[in-house]
Order: structure tokens, then sequence, then C-alpha cells
């Protein structure tokens, strides 16, 4: 098999997989019937409850792992810094001032740019790991548990859009666009070889950073408003422990 086609497999694998885990997370809160408000409070204080668990116990500490200090550092702050301009920036544009978007719309898209941001270095791994070993056995396992990790990001994701009123097709080509940076990381996995521990560090130490503020700026505030006390924390205490759970069985 050739070189060029090596990397051509590599980067469909690393889409195939990434769109597999979010279209199969997005499909379980698609398939549901329309939520009373307390069933969205819930749904949105579980969502983040799984997002803070992955930033803390997951992305965080692989991003240390990988650069140290300073750039998980720099990426969190960057991610934060994101979070707080991109809706003021994004008022400048007219095409954005006609769409109007909802709250929760733009928590999704906010998610799925932190998503994408860690896609891309998990993207890596997998094209690194194919052309290492590109029998199956050699990266299945590792394939499996990428696409199992994207199940959750897929549900908030979903959660976000659904509450937001945004349609079926645009969710569906936002968890799928989502993808789009783990296909282009696993084909530079696949040429490369590796890429550099620092910029792994610093992508992974943004997503972390958007995700944890996004959740505590915008996403539990959302879920204030469609319910009580008591179901926001029970839906987040309970996403917690999944995130943890998952993140667990993961590594």
């Amino acid at each position: 098999m050739g070189q060029n086609m090596k990397i051509l497999i590599a980067t469909l694998l690393g889409f195939i997989v990434g769109v597999s885990g979010t279209l199969a997370g997005g499909s379980i809160i698609i398939s549901q019937k329309r939520e009373t408000q307390t069933k969205q409070g819930w749904l949105l204080g579980f969502s983040g409850g799984v997002m803070m668990a992955v930033t803390i116990f997951d992305l965080w500490p692989e991003a240390w792992h990988f650069g140290g200090f300073f750039p998980t550092f720099l990426g969190t702050g960057t991610g934060i810094l994101l979070v707080n301009l991109f809706d003021p920036l994004l008022q400048l544009t007219p095409w954005y001032r006609r769409k109007n978007f909802s709250r929760l719309t733009k928590v999704g898209i906010l998610l799925g740019m932190g998503i994408g941001a860690h896609n891309f270095p998990e993207g890596v791994a997998l094209g690194t790991t194919f052309i290492a070993s590109p029998v199956v056995s050699g990266w299945l396992g590792l394939a499996l548990l990428m696409a199992i990790h994207n199940i959750p990001e897929g549900m908030v994701m979903a959660s976000a859009f659904k509450m937001g009123k945004v349609p079926l097709f645009k969710t569906i080509t936002a968890l799928i666009l989502v993808e789009l940076p783990m296909a282009l990381g696993s084909a530079l996995g696949a040429f490369l070889g590796q890429i550099s521990p620092w910029m792994i560090s610093l992508s992974l130490g943004f997503a972390g950073g958007a995700m944890f503020f996004l959740v505590v700026k915008e996403l539990l505030p959302a879920a204030r408003q469609s319910s009580g006390i008591f179901g926001i924390g029970l839906g987040l205490g309970t996403g917690f422990g999944v995130g943890i759970l998952l993140v667990n069985l993961l590594h």
C-alpha cells in the first residue's frame, strides 16, 4: 500500500470514528420526545456535568502531560477569552445579526468549537497509530475508545441545539462538521508520524478552558431559566459522575 493511500485511509478512519461517536450521542437526544422545562434543566445540568468532568479529569491532565504548565495555561486562557469575545465579535457581522441566534444555539456553536479543538490531537494520535500498525488489531482498540469518548460530546451539542430549536438537518450537519478536525489530525498524524507535544497541550488546554468556562457562563444559567435548583443540581451531579466513569473507562 502506497504512502498516499495510507494517508487517505487514515483521514477517512479519523472522520468515521469521530462522526460515529457524535452521531450516536446526538441520536440519543434527538430521538427523545419533547421535554418539559424540568427535564430541559436536568438535561442541560447533566451535559454541563459531563463536560466539567471530562475537562477536569481528561483534557487538562492530558494537556499538562504533553506540555506542562505554560501551554496548558496559555491554551486554557485562550479558550476562556474566546468564549468571552465570541458574541461581541460576531455581533459585528451582518450575517450573525440577521440570524439572531438564541442563547442555547450560541452555546452549541461554542461547544462545537471546543470539541473540534480537542478532536484534532485525538486524530493525530489515531493517524500515528494507524501508520505504525496498519493491521486492524493495531488501531481498532484506540478507534473504539475514541468513538465512545465522542458519544457524550454529541449528546451535549445536540441538547443545546435541540433546546435552541435548531432544525434537525442543521443539528446533524453540525455534529458531522465538528469531526473534520479529527480527520485533518489523522491525516497529519499519518503524514508526519507525530506532532509537537507543545501544540497538543495547547489545543487540549484551549478545549478545556472553552468548555469549562462555557458551562459556568452559559450552560448552567440557561438551565436555571428552565428548571429549579434541585433539577439542575441533580443533573449536574449525575453528569459529573457519568463523566468521571467514562474518563476512567477510557484510560
